[in-house]
């Protein structure tokens, strides 16, 4: 079934249930903590740093719009100060979910970040542009490996209220 005849999920749970059989990484993990050559940590991160995660599915038919505030985040983003690593993934099967997974300094880099002008410019449209959307983050005190989009699921599913989201899409 195309994405034109597909009925379009009806909640946040249902779009988070969604087929991500598909996903596929679309920016592998870079950052100052990322082994450029093997896309893995260089070494162990020790001491407190936020892992943060955040999903949406966007409506189509606002491409250049979308494509344009991506761009300004991700300029935004690969340069902020206090971050040390990013990836990013998308699934076309799961109504183009976009997926991204950041690892940050502290809390106060991961804050300077969601409210720099790109971000904050994207995010008073998510209602327009998304379907909906959600995220997350938690403290960790020693990492050894690169957190994984599964790991993101499970700490989304575990946070995710029931009912309707309030990043849910008017009319949908």
């Amino acid at each position: 079934m195309s994405d034109n005849t597909r009925p379009i999920p009806q909640s946040l749970q249902e779009f988070a249930a969604g087929d991500e059989s598909d996903f596929n990484v679309v920016a592998p993990w870079v950052g100052p903590v990322v082994d450029p050559e093997t896309g893995r940590l260089r070494e162990p991160i020790r001491g407190h740093h936020l892992v943060a995660t955040s999903v949406g599915w966007p409506k189509p038919g606002h491409e250049p719009v979308a494509i344009e505030l991506n761009e300004a985040i991700l300029g935004e983003l690969y340069v902020r100060p206090g971050l040390m690593a990013v990836c990013l993934g998308i699934s076309e099967n799961n109504f183009n979910s976009t997926r991204s997974l950041s690892i940050w300094e502290n809390e106060e880099a991961l804050k300077g970040f969601l409210m720099s002008k790109p971000h904050l410019a994207a995010a008073r449209r998510v209602r327009e542009l998304m379907f909906d959307w959600e995220g997350a983050n938690w403290e960790c005190t020693e990492t050894t490996e690169l957190p994984t989009f599964e790991e993101s699921r499970v700490r989304l599913d575990a946070v995710r209220r029931p009912g309707r989201s309030s990043f849910a899409s008017p009319g949908r």
